[in-house]
């Protein structure tokens, strides 16, 4: 055969393999619809129903919705949902390995059926999806919908499923799980050095042992320099140098550039100690939603007044975390207040005259509370002032009494942690011995940040120790969103995770100031 042939030769066989690849691409993407969002290739529902049931569409029967975004399935009450992602399918189910259950002497064990099935094709995977029934013949118990899908829907979703988990997320080797946390510069020392403590001993604490069968836990802790327009850049040379499989704990005044590169990334980022988490998260989960959230309570506190203020004056750094709190507040207020108005207000810029139409907020750090106590405006009677707990660490503060003095009985601290006194006997009885052991100390300045740390390594700890195999980032996702204890040191009074809910706590108080300087409740819990 002459070079010009097998030149010609070559260049069909690369088209058709680039055709190939093309195609298998394609086809992944239309799996990946069909899946997570319950659409055909060409957008419209895809249609099913449940045994005896109406007809369903679209999201409603997507397979995310039990099978999970891992495709490594689920509990559901007593019903398990079982796995499929990667070759799980279309290999031959297996029993669990280890220790078998008891049984009386001539009785069978019948385990589930997924569990001794013959492997997947895509004959039995058709029949699966549209009658229900397995590839060992069992009939699929109710919840599983039948569907109305084309065989090369059915392809599609295969497609999808085998390269779900096939390829190790960077950060996981055979004996190691490595794993980052967070430094930015934009908080004291003393804050980032007591989180270093308590996340390096408990990670230290809690890892299997090498060579015991599981991965141990390897930590690396990525300082950030410098101004926030440059960690994303920073962050991601780290993970080149470093790969890490998943974030846990870290620090920072406001994570939105670390937040970005999480979801970026696709990087489980556990738990950061922030009070200015990034929106929409899908990759990252957060103690609490930081002080967007303290805007919305500000604005129901607002909207629940008998006669509900018409603008709001707000005071805040424009390059600080306040933006976020004044932006959340003005837009939960508009959206039900016809005709709302909005003035932002620079510290130490004088304010405006104010009217009993207006509301006063105030989203100062404590240097910059202290000024505005010092040249107190004057206010009509009745005005609100709503007063940020966190931006102006009012809950590290012995006696906030001296606030009091500038707004009277019109001033009320939103209020996003536990009360004070129930907060710090939680955790001395919860870390307290903990700590004493490992050569730490619990103080007053640092107690939220040692508990949310402890916190977050114990919920990530039991995610690890569950870890299916293939291993997967969003199977880490899921371990924790299921978490259901360990949490017991947060500074937050009710926190609770779940499928898809990746703010922990979510609620808070509104606090007065009592006759003895103390915060008290004003109110119960709130929710806005």
């Amino acid at each position: 055969m002459s070079a010009s042939a097998l030149r010609a030769l070559a260049v069909a066989a690369a088209a058709l393999a680039a055709g190939s690849a093309l195609a298998d691409t394609n086809l992944v993407a239309e799996g990946r619809r069909l899946y997570l969002d319950g659409q055909r290739a060409d957008g419209t529902p895809i249609e099913g129903r449940r045994p005896g049931g109406p007809l369903l569409a679209g999201r409603d029967l997507a397979c995310v919705q039990c099978h999970r975004p891992s495709g490594m399935g689920t509990v559901e009450g007593v019903t398990l949902v079982p796995p499929l992602a990667g070759d799980i399918l279309f290999t031959p189910g297996r029993p669990p390995a280890g220790h078998q259950p008891r049984r009386a002497p001539g009785m069978a064990l019948e385990d589930h059926a997924f569990r001794t099935r013959p492997a997947y094709d895509m004959a039995s995977l058709a029949r699966a999806m549209r009658d229900g029934v397995g590839a060992g013949g069992a009939t699929f118990d109710l919840p599983m919908p039948r569907y109305r899908l084309s065989d090369r829907e059915i392809a599609a979703l295969a497609a999808y499923l085998r390269q779900l988990g096939a390829t190790p997320p960077p950060g996981l080797e055979p004996g190691v799980v490595h794993l980052a946390t967070v430094v930015a510069p934009d908080v004291p020392e003393r804050q980032q050095q007591a989180m270093l403590d308590v996340l390096g001993r408990c990670i230290a604490s809690h890892s299997p042992a090498e060579g015991s069968g599981r991965r141990a836990w390897k930590l690396q802790t990525w300082r950030l320099s410098g101004p926030a327009s440059g960690w994303r850049r920073q962050l991601a040379e780290h993970q080149r140098r470093t790969p890490a499989f998943a974030m846990v704990g870290g620090i920072g005044r406001d994570w939105a550039p670390v937040h970005d590169f999480c979801e970026a990334e696709g990087m489980p980022c556990l738990f950061p100690n922030t009070d200015a988490p990034g929106a929409a998260p899908a990759s990252s989960i957060y103690l609490w939603p930081g002080v967007a959230l303290e805007g919305r309570l500000a604005a129901r506190h607002l909207l629940d007044q008998p006669a509900p203020p018409r603008r709001l004056v707000q005071v805040f750094a424009p390059g600080d975390i306040g933006r976020q709190a004044a932006d959340a507040a003005f837009g939960a207020f508009a959206a039900e207040r016809k005709g709302a108005r909005r003035l932002d207000v620079a510290p130490g810029a004088p304010l405006p005259a104010l009217t009993r139409d207006d509301a006063l907020l105030l989203w100062l750090t404590p240097a910059q509370l202290k000024v505005f106590a010092g040249h107190p405006p004057k206010l009509p009677a009745g005005i609100p002032v709503l007063v940020s707990a966190t931006i102006g660490e009012l809950d590290r503060v012995s006696d906030p009494g001296a606030i009091r003095t500038i707004f009277s009985n019109n001033l009320r601290v939103i209020y996003p942690f536990d009360e004070p006194n129930q907060r710090l006997a939680r955790m001395v009885f919860n870390l307290g011995g903990w700590m004493s052991g490992q050569g730490l100390a619990l103080a007053r300045e640092t107690e939220r940040t040692q508990g949310n740390t402890w916190s977050a390594c114990l919920v990530t700890a039991r995610a690890l120790y569950t870890l299916p195999n293939p291993a997967s980032r969003a199977a880490l996702i899921e371990r924790v969103e299921d978490a259901y204890a360990g949490a017991v040191s947060t500074a937050f009074p009710r926190f609770t995770l779940g499928p898809g809910q990746h703010y922990g706590s979510k609620g808070g108080y509104l606090m007065k100031v009592g006759t003895d300087g103390k915060l008290v409740p004003d109110g119960d819990w709130m929710v806005p």
